[in-house]
């Protein structure tokens, strides 16, 4: 609608009550939005854009744990030693055809990142699909 005049368009009390409404529901989801951004898995991938060593570890134990809905998982705890020769501990969920591979004292290739070297990882780990589809995005 174009006004040529210099009046200006009155609204009533009910137009600019469902105005605010709205607005605030917006400013609502925009604030519910930002607080459901898992920002650990964006900070992790942010970390891995400059790079990632890859090194060997050791696996120091094997086990298994009762899942809710979708059956047992399966953990490799790990040990490796990171560029400034520090020893690091980690646990993976690993799928179990691949968790099948590993015993106690087995090698385990293992990538962690430059900049951050407790931010570690085990190839064809069980990760979050929001940090699969982040670390594609920013490949």
């Amino acid at each position: 609608m174009v006004i040529l005049s210099s009046s200006h368009v009155r609204r009533t009390p009910a137009i600019r009550l469902l105005r605010a409404v709205i607005g605030a529901v917006a400013v609502a989801l925009i604030i519910w939005g930002l607080s459901m951004a898992p920002y650990d898995i964006m900070r992790a991938e942010r970390f891995r854009i400059y790079g990632e060593t890859r090194t060997f570890g050791i696996v120091t134990a094997v086990r298994t744990e009762a899942g809710t809905r979708d059956g047992a998982r399966f953990f490799i705890d790990y040990k490796y030693v990171d560029s400034d020769g520090l020893a690091r501990h980690h646990t993976a969920r690993l799928p179990h055809d691949l968790w099948l591979r590993y015993r106690p004292g087995s090698r385990v290739e293992v990538l962690f990142t430059r900049q951050r070297p407790e931010l570690a990882r085990v190839p064809h780990e069980i990760e979050p699909p929001f940090q699969l589809w982040l670390r594609r995005m920013l490949d």
